[in-house]
């Protein structure tokens, strides 16, 4: 099945139980979890995604800080914040991100009003969620390497970049 099928199909059926919330608990401080919980139930789902497939890539490395992976796993996305892109226009985004990716990430622009409008939000979101949550990061008093993390997850890879990044980017990835 093509990976974006089974997003959709992830999206769709997206749960969160007591375990993830145990594991939510664990890891983020108060005002982590308030910016994890404003994201909507199929990025909570993906965010948990990333941070098991994160922890499961990092087993026996011992360079890696293993909590600010799974902070990083967790918040990557917090960018997303819900009420603000509907399914359907995120499905219309990656659509066009995959066949006029220069024309649509050019197009994208905050703000949500008409039906065009909340289209061009959804297509600004997607190529700027990464920015848009280091900032809420920054602004709720978060560490400068978990909002550098989140800020560069969607950048290519670079020579020295921490373990934690490359490690995020890889689960990101995966899921």
């Amino acid at each position: 099945m093509n990976k974006r099928v089974k997003q959709v199909v992830a999206a769709l059926t997206a749960r969160i139980n007591e375990g993830d919330k145990v594991f939510i608990d664990k890891y983020l401080n108060k005002a982590q979890a308030a910016l994890f919980w404003q994201m909507n139930l199929p990025d909570q789902r993906h965010a948990l995604n990333v941070a098991y497939t994160a922890l499961e890539l990092a087993a026996g490395q011992a360079a890696v800080n293993q909590e600010l992976l799974i902070q990083c796993g967790l918040l990557h996305d917090v960018g997303k914040v819900k009420g603000d892109v509907s399914t359907a226009d995120k499905i219309i985004t990656v659509i066009l991100d995959r066949f006029v990716p220069q024309w649509a990430k050019s197009w994208g622009q905050m703000g949500r009003g008409s039906k065009i409008d909340n289209l061009r939000h959804a297509v600004y979101i997607y190529y700027n969620h990464a920015e848009r949550g280091a900032a809420m990061l920054t602004a709720a008093g978060m560490p400068s390497e978990l909002t550098m993390i989140v800020a560069r997850h969607h950048e290519a890879p670079a020579v020295g970049e921490p373990p934690e990044l490359t490690l995020l980017k890889k689960a990101d990835s995966l899921n």
